[in-house]
């Protein structure tokens, strides 16, 4: 009896690392006649050619991703009003004059000529698409300079797929073209929502798979308001890099340390956290009777946009991870820290704190208490005050008994010792429970939910 003919599309690294390496498709594989095909850009080839055993590529030009990154861009600014992080990141992408002044000086010549012929430029334009028969043809002109991919398009059509399975993040070129082409042709498609904010903070998908996989409740909420899904066409799969956790919480797992510490969490945001590395190195010192030898573990967000070089201390008791400044100085692993690693940084420490992240959930799992802070720095667009003003995402999470807000860094040292103090005192299923709505857990392992489902498309 031949099997269902199931296609994995694998767009980046980042989803060989979070669905390749974690043997998310594990399942399928032994249950379905599955294929790969991988975007020739990525450079973790060899290991899926290992994993894999296969040598299918495709390729999108630079052109059509230019087109396409212009109606990414016009479908943000036309229903800005679905979520209010389309406005944070509009407001990021509009050239602003306080970072003409704030930039480097040598080039604020050009800052200042280009926030004066842009600026203008494009205050007008989302004018015009703001009138309904200006946006129409305008949309309509630039899907008309673009078709699907022509390896894509050849390959799943040729093969006759039951099924085709995209790890997406919700702003892929590759997966507005798998969705065309298997609407086109009659084809299911399951997109695997990679992670907590792609629903709600990118654009809309001008082209929708047949079903999605989402991380949670809020996520599939996300989908149904935001990107108008059929809630019956979404199921709670959770994310396959955090599976592992909820095994290892249970566990006794090594300090990589030879102290006890707190783990401050960087984000990918531009925001002043030397400033405030720095703030927290002084109430370290201040309550050296009550906390001993407690240290700062800090570990940079991988994929920063600051670009300064992260040092190896801030003040006294503040200490980078060894792991980030080992990839920090090696280019080619930065973008890709090794999952395994995080369980024990996680499971060992104190208590977690620093600014609105993804480390946050991952706090949660563990069940440990989470020092968020939301402050304005006075410096950046993107200052924690305002991604926690605008991230949809982010909306109730301070109905989390486990997270703790800072406003304001005159609150600092008040925070961490009220944060200190309850680092023990932990209700695990009400934590859970909480932590449910962002991301969903249960008994079953990621491969297992998924299997369930596949199982009911096909």
């Amino acid at each position: 009896m031949n099997k269902n003919k199931i296609l994995i599309v694998i767009s980046s690294n980042l989803f060989i690392r979070n669905y390749i390496l974690t043997d998310a498709f594990s399942k399928i594989e032994a249950e379905y006649e599955c294929h790969y095909l991988v975007n020739k850009n990525t450079t973790m080839v060899n290991e899926i050619i290992d994993k894999k055993g296969f040598k299918e590529f495709y390729e999108i030009d630079k052109k059509t991703q230019k087109v396409h990154q212009k109606i990414f861009d016009t479908l943000m600014w036309r229903y800005r009003s679905k979520s209010s992080s389309f406005l944070f990141r509009i407001m990021r992408s509009t050239p602003d004059l306080m970072r003409v002044w704030s930039g480097p000086k040598s080039r604020i010549h050009l800052r200042f000529v280009k926030w004066l012929v842009i600026k203008p430029y494009i205050s007008v334009k989302r004018i015009l698409l703001d009138i309904d028969k200006i946006y129409q043809w305008y949309f309509t002109r630039l899907t008309n300079k673009i078709q699907p991919n022509s390896i894509l398009r050849s390959h799943i059509e040729s093969n006759k797929y039951d099924l085709v399975i995209f790890p997406s993040s919700a702003y892929n070129i590759d997966g507005i073209d798998i969705a065309w082409i298997c609407e086109e042709n009659n084809i299911n498609s399951l997109f695997l929502i990679d992670n907590w904010d792609n629903l709600s903070s990118k654009t809309i998908m001008w082209k929708k798979p047949s079903y999605i996989g989402v991380w949670g409740e809020q996520s599939k909420q996300h989908a149904v308001d935001i990107q108008n899904f059929n809630s019956n066409n979404i199921f709670l799969l959770g994310t396959p890099r955090f599976d592992n956790y909820f095994k290892d919480r249970a566990l006794e797992i090594n300090n990589y340390f030879d102290h006890q510490y707190i783990l401050f969490v960087g984000t990918a945001l531009d925001f002043d956290e030397e400033g405030l590395l720095l703030t927290i190195d002084n109430v370290i010192e201040k309550h050296k009777k009550k906390w001993g030898n407690i240290k700062i573990i800090y570990r940079p967000h991988p994929w920063r946009q600051n670009t300064s070089q992260v040092k190896e201390s801030y003040g006294i008791n503040i200490f980078t991870d060894p792991q980030i400044l080992l990839a920090d100085n090696d280019k080619s692993t930065r973008t890709q820290p090794e999952l395994e690693y995080y369980s024990g940084l996680i499971k060992n420490a104190e208590f977690l704190m620093g600014g609105l992240t993804t480390m946050l959930i991952e706090g949660l799992i563990f069940r440990k208490h989470f020092l968020a802070f939301v402050h304005n720095d006075n410096k950046h667009v993107t200052n924690m005050a305002n991604a926690w003003k605008y991230f949809e995402h982010f909306k109730y999470l301070d109905r989390v008994d486990a997270i703790t807000f800072s406003h304001i860094e005159l609150d600092v040292e008040q925070k961490m010792i009220e944060c200190w103090n309850k680092r023990k005192v932990i209700s695990c299923s009400k934590v859970d429970k909480q932590r449910s709505w962002y991301l969903f857990g249960d008994e079953s392992n990621y491969h297992d939910r998924l299997l369930s489902h596949v199982d009911k498309i096909i």
